[in-house]
């Protein structure tokens, strides 16, 4: 008989996270519970963290204002795509929608210009980033929602040098249970046949707005976005 693994590990979540949520994807019917299955998944992140254990969510250092992280390549699924684009057309006015699409059709075509892994090393706002603060923050993807270190300087000077690691103040205890409920969703979708690709955040996010058919063909098992919103489209790699 296998060793049962230490709660505490991640995979007891990744676990359950897999378990809860292929149930529910089995039962997508409508785009409203679509967004209601995807709310739950947000809400099992949010569980993971909050009950994290106490000195693993002292040490964190983010806080409103540090926006580092706001400025790094962030590579999602669809899913998230659609969640976030969702949360923007319910809570954004006709202009702040207006500036949005603005920012982020700026920020697709300077993606769309880099080669090989230029994406990966850009530093560059996210579009969606307004006076330090996320303007989507209910609706921020998973990546966003977890990642978290003890040291805000050193999140700054990886920043302004990528080549500097920032692994060593990550936070053990909260990034695997984040991981492990993150990895789950996207586990049990991938499952299910939906659109498992991985999308650069800011480029998908123009198309969803702007096209409302991705909706409709991922509710279909279909790939959501186009090629050139991958953040590894075929024509840049090397």
């Amino acid at each position: 008989m296998a060793a049962r693994l230490p709660a505490d590990n991640g995979h007891d979540l990744f676990e359950r996270t897999v378990a809860q949520l292929s149930p529910r994807l089995r039962r997508l019917r409508t785009p409203h519970q679509l967004m209601g299955t995807l709310r739950w998944g947000v809400g099992e992140l949010d569980r993971a963290y909050a009950n994290a254990p106490a000195e693993a969510r002292a040490a964190v250092a983010c806080r409103e204002g540090c926006a580092s992280c706001c400025h790094v390549a962030v590579d999602v699924q669809a899913h998230e795509v659609l969640y976030a684009a969702d949360h923007i057309q319910m809570h954004f006015s006709p202009q702040a929608l207006s500036d949005a699409l603005e920012r982020l059709d700026a920020h697709r075509s300077r993606v769309a210009a880099f080669a090989g892994s230029d994406r990966d090393q850009s530093r560059q706002a996210c579009a969606l980033l307004q006076a330090g603060a996320c303007s989507i923050y209910a609706g921020r993807p998973q990546p966003c929602r977890s990642h978290h270190t003890s040291d805000a300087a050193a999140c700054e000077a990886h920043l302004a040098n990528p080549s500097v690691a920032i692994t060593g103040v990550y936070i053990p205890a909260l990034r695997a249970r984040m991981f492990a409920v993150m990895l789950g969703v996207d586990e049990a979708i991938e499952a299910a046949g939906y659109d498992e690709r991985a999308y650069d955040f800011g480029s998908a996010l123009h198309e969803a707005l702007t096209n409302p058919l991705c909706l409709d063909a991922w509710m279909r098992q279909r790939a959501a976005f186009p090629d050139n919103c991958l953040a590894d489209p075929p024509d840049a790699r090397s």
